[in-house]
């Protein structure tokens, strides 16, 4: 794992880097610091990483726009800050975890297992999508969504009015991202399970949205589907007695 850790206090850099070292042990390809925002963007149009540990309070610099920025970018980030106003928009926005300074061993063990296939983010889930355009940043809403679609090492977002976006993320790294309405309906397809019409096996196996729209469903994800679908129809019946 290739690791980048941006934080301006120096020392507090080395601690983090020691305890990162001291969790991740043999997992760890490479760790580097910066402690500056401008250096840490130079180093990240030079270098691919895998996880960046990101400090907000960056000698008050715009926390949105570093977060939009970062979200944009194919690796995973985790904020370490002193501000907690911002543990929601960061999730909102992309990134894996939220830890609280001060932090300690067992909180970021914790974040880390994050990055455990298997493990997700499913309480929360991202809402907005940081994509780049030419030279500037588009914000996308998950609302505005049909359906997620594996292309090489991303992911395009296929929006409800036919507009096609390529996300610089994994799908793998997507699907932890996303809250529990979301399912991986098959190897290249993650769609919002709320929007499923039916399931059809007749024909091959198809997962058809209220929108009319046809996607092909792996035989092996077909029955947590349906248990999700009787989930959804309980839930909906129970309201509708309250």
């Amino acid at each position: 794992m290739r690791i980048l850790i941006v934080e301006d206090e120096k020392p507090t850099a080395e601690d983090i880097r020691l305890l990162v070292e001291r969790i991740l042990k043999k997992r760890i390809h490479s760790i580097h610091i910066e402690i500056a925002w401008p250096k840490a963007l130079e180093y990240l149009n030079e270098q691919m990483i895998d996880l960046l540990l990101l400090d907000l309070n960056l000698n008050g610099r715009d926390e949105l726009e570093i977060l939009k920025k970062v979200s944009s970018m194919p690796f995973h980030t985790i904020a370490i800050s002193a501000t907690i106003d911002m543990a929601t928009v960061s999730i909102e926005y992309g990134l894996l975890d939220f830890i609280m300074k001060p932090y300690s061993v067992e909180r970021l063990k914790k974040a880390f297992g994050l990055l455990t296939p298997g493990d997700s983010l499913k309480s929360h889930g991202i809402k907005y999508f940081s994509v780049k355009s030419k030279d500037d940043l588009k914000i996308i809403s998950i609302k505005d969504v049909e359906y997620f679609k594996s292309v090489d090492s991303s992911v395009e977002l296929h929006l409800k009015n036919g507009v096609v976006i390529n996300y610089n993320k994994s799908i793998d790294k997507l699907n932890l991202l996303l809250s529990s309405r979301y399912a991986r309906i098959h190897k290249l397809y993650i769609i919002d399970t709320t929007s499923i019409e039916r399931i059809e096996i007749t024909n091959g196996n198809r997962i058809i949205l209220k929108s009319g729209l046809s996607l092909p469903v792996s035989p092996r994800r077909i029955s947590s589907i349906k248990q999700i679908l009787k989930f959804q129809q309980k839930e909906l019946g129970e309201k509708s007695c309250r």
